[in-house]
């Protein structure tokens, strides 16, 4: 009888155990990652390399955020406390400057006078507001030289300490037409780069002076609606050039293209019988004014207009008091 030859089982063979053991390896690492999923402390990103992002517990940062007046709000915050914080800053009404006191102006009051003369006191009525500084005039190399301790400012309401207002026209309104021209010549004076003074009045045909009182160059403009205009330069100290109108005409404006900031006014009337009010808002009327009844007009550029009716007769003149008020 033959022999058979010996064989070993495959699960004996060394490299088949090897194999299998792999495969086995494999398998169960497969089942466990597909299992469990991804760790939760750490996620890949599209990066060479891993970093931690936090995902279960967010801090909100606010970014430092102006708001009105200046402030900033804080660096880190909780969002709802800091949202509540900039709505309201936001919502905080802007400051208003101080607005002016407007008044109801009492009716004028007309007392005789034994001098035969036409006089009295223009008052304002009300706190005007303030008036505004003119930094360009302080800051202009020529014009800051002449005001090195103050500052120039518009003009709009010039009051004495009593109320009394300054620049405000008197004339009366119905008097003779013509009459005698006066022989005097006023002077616009253009003096720290501000014309003086800011209201003059004249009659037609009155002949009046435009000094330049500055060292340096000015120009004068002026653009009245029913005269004749004109503009010409007045470039060195002292010169004066003398002008008149020939047509009336209430607040025919003077300014100045070099320094646009320079303005006057100056009334043109057809009588003699007017005046403007000085700094204490009295006037006084030429004399001369015939026996009767008239009508007398108070006016300023931005207090407005009153009228008043008075009578003069032989040695009989009217002392007036009139009010006007803020606008």
């Amino acid at each position: 009888m033959s022999k058979t030859p010996d064989t070993k089982p495959a699960a004996s063979d060394p490299l088949l155990i090897l194999v299998a053991a792999l495969l086995l390896l494999a398998v169960a690492a497969t089942i466990y990652f597909s299992a469990t999923g991804p760790g939760k402390e750490f996620t890949k990103e599209p990066a060479t390399h891993q970093r931690p992002i936090i995902q279960d517990e967010p801090h909100v940062v606010v970014v430092t955020k102006a708001v009105a007046g200046g402030a900033a709000e804080g660096s880190v915050a909780q969002a709802g406390e800091a949202k509540a914080e900039a709505k309201a800053a936001e919502a905080k009404p802007a400051e208003k400057p101080a607005a002016p006191v407007a008044a109801v102006a009492a009716a004028p009051v007309v007392k005789p006078s034994a001098d035969g003369k036409v006089h009295g006191k223009v008052v304002l009525k009300g706190t005007p507001p303030p008036e505004k500084p003119i930094g360009a005039a302080k800051a202009d190399v020529n014009c800051g030289k002449a005001h090195p301790n103050d500052t120039p400012t518009s003009r709009n309401y010039v009051v004495a300490a009593d109320g009394g207002l300054r620049y405000a026209l008197v004339r009366v309104v119905n008097a003779p037409a013509g009459g005698t021209i006066p022989t005097d010549k006023p002077v616009v004076n253009q003096t720290g780069c501000m014309y003086e003074p800011y209201v003059s009045a004249v009659m037609v045909g009155q002949t009046f002076v435009i000094q330049n009182s500055d060292s340096f160059l000015h120009n004068v403009l002026a653009t009245p609606k029913v005269n004749k205009g004109f503009n010409f330069a007045q470039a060195t100290q002292g010169q004066t050039n003398e002008k008149s109108f020939d047509k009336p005409e209430i607040a025919v404006k003077f300014a100045c293209s070099v320094h646009p900031w320079m303005s006057s006014y100056m009334h043109v009337l057809e009588n003699p019988y007017f005046a403007v009010t000085n700094d204490k808002g009295e006037f006084t009327l030429p004399d001369g004014l015939p026996p009767g009844k008239y009508t007398l007009e108070v006016n300023h550029l931005k207090a407005g207009t009153v009228t008043v009716e008075i009578e003069v007769g032989a040695g009989k003149g009217a002392e007036v008091t009139a009010e006007l008020a803020v606008k």
